[in-house]
């Protein structure tokens, strides 16, 4: 199983520089989440893309999916990244494809506190089984940041009593 990512850049030519560095952030949070291969549509003519990404022609979903499978065959998915939402945890995305790999055939959508954002994960055979909203507690998923600006993060509470089960030893690894 392979999951694209596909980033969609908006926005006016004189945006480009803060677009840039955005464009770094998001395609970092890509490939760190484990998409691959990652495309993106709405660079300027002539500017290259960021070192781990390439350019599509196209933000069709069609053409993005076509470009994603001459790529790498076995993609199974596109998460949709919109660039307003550079401040993504490449967490949420290996989120997503983790549950991509139990529910195939569901469209996943990031949402944090019940609210979904546009940060999607859409399966490409044509046979879906609806939508389904996945919590991931990322801010950054839901409401559009850069990655700079301080968000609200809730961890769950942390047992530090707790001992991994492979790193157990000796007897530690027989009481279980």
């Amino acid at each position: 199983m392979t999951v694209a990512a596909h980033i969609i850049i908006s926005g006016a030519p004189s945006e480009a520089d803060a677009n840039r560095r955005d464009l770094s952030r998001l395609v970092e949070a890509a490939w760190s989440g484990g998409a691959h291969p990652i495309l993106i549509s709405g660079l300027a003519p002539g500017e290259p893309a960021p070192t781990l990404s390439r350019v599509t022609p196209s933000a069709d979903f069609a053409a993005v999916v076509a470009d994603a499978l001459n790529d790498v065959a076995g993609t199974t998915a596109i998460i949709t990244l919109p660039i307003s939402h550079a401040g993504i945890d490449p967490e949420t995305i290996t989120a997503l494809i983790a549950a991509h790999g139990r529910q195939a055939q569901q469209i996943l959508v990031a949402s944090r506190n019940g609210i979904a954002g546009p940060v999607r994960l859409t399966p490409i055979n044509g046979t879906t089984e609806g939508e389904r909203s996945l919590e991931c507690g990322d801010e950054g998923a839901v409401s559009a940041s850069d990655g700079r600006a301080q968000l609200a993060y809730e961890a769950p509470p942390v047992d530090m009593s707790a001992v991994d089960p492979w790193e157990q030893r000796g007897a530690q690894a027989e009481e279980r």
